[in-house]
């Protein structure tokens, strides 16, 4: 799992400041570790290993009866369920795809107006989120923004992140990253005389 150092975490916010200087829009950075716990699938996995466990224990030799095949069941059950919360990659391997983008687009969204992105004056608030064990990137901002930026833009600069993260250039792509939304933002919101810093410059952990 990625680590952020102090040095990390400065070039970030450093990268931040330097963005909003150049325009009235407002950026936060969101970092999630995991976007869910996913109990629930681990649940439903090991309640289908469980039923399925009668049907290959009947058809062994072995003269079970019914009371020591729902013993078996159980403790199965409870392995089962055990072993997929104690073991982070097997548990991520079993959650689809879908729900996993799903679970961590969901928290975005809450992220945006958890850290107040949605009460700038100017309503020009853009929050970056990135939820590690999903390997998902999102670009949140209020529907004008989305509206006058556009999507391929948006898609295009989450892009590149996403091709930096994988050289293991972390940091460069957060910097990176936020300094292209700026040159976005700029385009259509540039910096006011009388603009004031309103939310975090720092990256934020969760």
């Amino acid at each position: 799992m990625i680590q952020f150092s102090i040095d990390d975490k400065q070039k970030i916010s450093a990268a931040i400041q330097a963005a909003e200087r150049r325009t009235s829009g407002e950026f936060v950075a969101v970092v999630a570790r995991r976007a869910d716990p996913y109990s629930s699938i681990a649940l439903l996995w090991a309640a289908g290993l469980a039923l399925l466990l009668p049907a290959l224990l009947l058809s062994l030799p072995m003269g079970l009866r019914f009371l020591h095949i729902y013993q078996l069941q159980l403790l199965s059950f409870g392995l089962a369920v055990l072993i997929i919360m104690l073991w982070p990659a097997l548990h991520l391997a079993l959650v689809p795809k879908a729900v996993k983008h799903a679970r961590a687009s969901r928290l975005a969204r809450a992220q945006f107006y958890e850290q107040g992105v949605q009460l700038t004056a100017g309503h020009s608030g853009v929050l970056f989120f990135v939820s590690l064990a999903e390997h998902y990137v999102e670009i949140v901002a209020d529907k004008g923004i989305h509206e006058k930026v556009g999507a391929e833009r948006w898609q295009g600069i989450v892009a590149s992140f996403v091709a930096q993260v994988r050289r293991g250039e972390v940091t460069e792509g957060f910097s990176a990253a936020i300094g292209a939304i700026g040159d976005a933002m700029a385009e259509h919101y540039p910096r006011a005389a009388d603009d004031r810093d309103e939310l975090s410059d720092g990256l934020i952990e969760i």
